[in-house]
């Protein structure tokens, strides 16, 4: 059935078809990227990382994220085409894991993390390509959708990952996200490309004009904030802290499992409590969420105290996430939301880097309590930063 042309706000209707094969793909990318994430600081350590190395080869995978998100937004704007670059972060996922599972040192380890950072910085081109099966009024409620994706894949990758790693050894969650990657690929292969809007050519011009835009920016740098508490905290040392206070290498994977799971629940929750609320208030709440779930750490001795306080901060981080990329396009065209999105995934990508980069370093020089009191007040300060009147109050 043809849809209407007639009116402002019709569009042809959704590609259901494509949506399913981007949204598989989509949650294979999570798998692949993060099934052994809960064990990598356990598995450099036994490969004689120090803790500040540990932070370095957490930090790895951000580096070409910095470096590439930029290049492939722009280079999807300029092609039209999204598709090939969703695929090649896939295959990209499964190369690094590959390289995880054979690295004989933490050096090697830091060496390809880095290519699966590589595969990571694809997420900008697959967010563009699921939001445009949508019409651009619909572009909170689709970005809702992949989050929530974004979010499941993650917690069922801990999950899974942690059980593993426990009873088939590190190494076969390795090559078991190899695999998952591989797969991905070809789902996103079997999408349709979504036709491009794009009204004229582009230039430096454009690309300097989106990457102004206040609010992107805005959004970027509390995204830094949000990713150095994450990176640094959830996903670099909180892990340590469960394995000394005697958590297996199942149960590391259940604290992380935890975040993940109500981070599901806070990325389904978010447009109604935007709604309600509005954005700034949205931004406070999660911020303090994540920050009590940091600053409490240093105070936990059972696994089960710490899964709890860490399912708290997963609240905050699921609003906080969806939030930020609705905010990241909201000023954008929808032809240039694929530079949009590299620049905001850029912008971020640094606390990425930052968080456990310094959090190794702080962990060295001052030991663990500190970094759960550093990643506390980053939080905090994320919160305070989504009250400037750059970000509309209301959803829009």
């Amino acid at each position: 059935m043809e849809a209407s042309t007639a009116g402002p706000d019709r569009h042809p209707p959704v590609d259901r078809r494509s949506v399913i094969l981007v949204g598989a793909g989509t949650f294979a990318f999570w798998l692949a990227l993060y099934l052994y994430v809960p064990v990598l600081p356990l598995h450099a350590e036994e490969l004689g990382a120090s803790l500040s190395m540990v932070g370095l080869v957490v930090a790895s995978y951000a580096i070409a994220q910095l470096l590439l998100r930029i290049p492939i937004g722009v280079a999807a704007d300029i092609l039209g085409r999204r598709k090939p670059f969703a695929a090649g972060a896939l295959a990209c996922s499964a190369a690094g894991a590959v390289g995880l599972a054979l690295s004989p040192d933490p050096w090697s380890l830091f060496a390809a993390r880095t290519v699966v950072g590589v595969g990571a910085a694809g997420w900008v081109a697959i967010s563009v390509l699921y939001s445009s099966y949508y019409p651009p009024r619909r572009t909170l409620h689709a970005l809702s959708r992949l989050m929530t994706i974004n979010t499941t894949g993650l917690l069922a990758a801990t999950f899974a990952g942690g059980l593993i790693s426990e009873h088939l050894g590190t190494g076969t969650a390795f090559y078991a996200a190899a695999a998952i990657g591989a797969a991905g690929a070809v789902l996103m292969l079997s999408a349709r490309e979504p036709e491009s809007r794009r009204g004229g050519t582009y230039s430096a011009a454009t690309f300097v004009r989106v990457a102004r835009t206040p609010l992107l920016l805005l959004a970027g740098g509390i995204g830094i904030l949000a990713q150095f508490v994450t990176f640094g905290g959830s996903y670099g040392f909180v892990p340590l802290h469960a394995e000394r206070i005697g958590a297996s290498d199942a149960q590391v994977g259940y604290v992380t499992t935890a975040m993940l799971l109500t981070q599901v629940l806070g990325t389904m929750a978010t447009t109604r409590l935007v709604n309600h609320w509005g954005n700034r208030a949205a931004l406070l709440l999660a911020s303090v969420l994540v920050a009590v779930s940091m600053v409490l750490v240093p105070f936990t001795s059972s696994v089960w105290t710490l899964m709890a306080l860490q399912g708290l901060g997963g609240l905050g981080r699921g609003v906080a996430n969806t939030v930020l990329i609705a905010l990241s396009l909201r000023a954008i065209a929808p032809e240039d939301r694929a530079t949009g999105m590299g620049v905001y995934q850029a912008i971020y990508a640094a606390g990425m880097f930052a968080g456990p980069a310094a959090s190794g370093y702080l962990a060295q020089a001052a030991g663990l309590d500190a970094v759960f009191h550093l990643a506390a007040a980053v939080s905090l300060a994320g919160g305070f930063l989504g009250l400037l009147r750059t970000i509309p109050s209301r959803p829009g």
